[in-house]
C-alpha cells in the first residue's frame, strides 16, 4: 500500500456487464488457474493503489463469491444493463459516497488478462512525476485502460454518457494525457476467439519455456 499520504488513488474495476459476445461470463474464465475477476482485482489490490473498488452487475452473487476474500470494496450497480458508463458513474458514486478523501482514480477492466501489478504502478509513478490530469495505457496505436484520472476530472467522469467508458475522457483531454507503455494491453476476452487466443500464447510461451 502508498504510504505517501498526498495522494490517495483508488482503483475501480469495472466487472458488471454480461459478456454477451463471450456466450459465457468471462469474469469466471480461467487464467492461469483463477478466474479473471479475481485476477484482475487482485492485481488491482496487490499495486499501489489506496484501496480498489470492484463494481458488479450481471450475476454478482457468483462474481462476488470469487473475491469476497480479498482487500477491497464491492460496489453493485443495478442499472449495470445501461452500459459501461453507467458502471464508471456507479463506480465514481460509491467513491464520493465511501471514499470521497480520493484524490485520483485507476479505471481498469476486467478483461485484460496481460495486466500487471507492475502497470499500474508505473501509471501511478507516471502521474506522480508529471501531475498529468490523465495518465493512460498506451498499446497498438491508441491510448486506453487502464488509465488513471486525476480529481479535477471527476466532474467530466460523472457526466459521460451511459454507453462509453473511460475513452471518452481520454480522448477530450488527449493532448494532457501522459502515456504509459502497455505490452499485452491490446489483448481483451470478449469473444471465445480472444479467449482461444491467450490460451495459444500461454502454450507458445511454456513451450517457449522448456527449450
Amino acid at each position: 500500500m502508498n504510504t505517501d499520504r498526498k495522494d490517495i488513488i483508488t482503483a475501480i474495476v469495472l466487472a458488471a456487464g454480461p459478456s454477451s459476445r463471450l456466450g459465457q461470463s468471462k469474469q469466471l474464465l480461467q487464467v492461469e488457474g483463477e478466474p479473471l475477476l479475481r485476477r484482475i482485482a487482485r492485481t488491482a489490490a496487490e499495486s499501489n493503489a489506496d484501496r480498489t473498488v470492484v463494481v458488479l452487475g450481471d450475476n454478482e452473487r457468483e462474481h462476488g463469491r470469487v473475491i469476497r476474500d480479498l482487500p477491497l470494496y464491492i460496489s453493485i450497480h443495478s442499472g449495470w444493463e445501461r452500459g459501461m458508463g453507467s458502471s464508471l458513474k456507479a463506480g465514481m458514486d460509491f467513491i464520493q459516497s465511501f471514499l470521497a478523501d480520493t484524490t485520483a482514480v485507476i479505471v481498469l477492466v476486467c478483461d485484460q488478462p496481460l495486466l500487471t501489478a507492475d502497470h499500474l504502478n508505473n501509471l501511478i509513478d507516471k502521474y506522480r512525476n508529471t501531475g498529468a490530469a490523465v495518465v493512460a495505457s498506451q498499446y497498438s496505436g491508441i491510448l486506453g485502460v487502464p488509465v488513471l484520472f486525476d480529481s479535477s476530472l471527476f466532474s467530466e467522469i460523472r457526466g459521460i454518457d451511459d454507453q462509453h467508458g473511460a475513452r471518452q475522457i481520454i480522448e477530450k483531454n488527449r493532448t494532457a494525457a501522459q502515456p504509459v507503455e502497455f505490452p499485452g494491453g491490446d489483448l481483451d476476452i470478449d469473444t471465445p476467439e480472444d479467449y482461444q487466443r491467450y490460451q495459444e500464447s500461454i502454450r507458445r510461451q511454456v513451450e517457449v519455456g522448456r527449450t
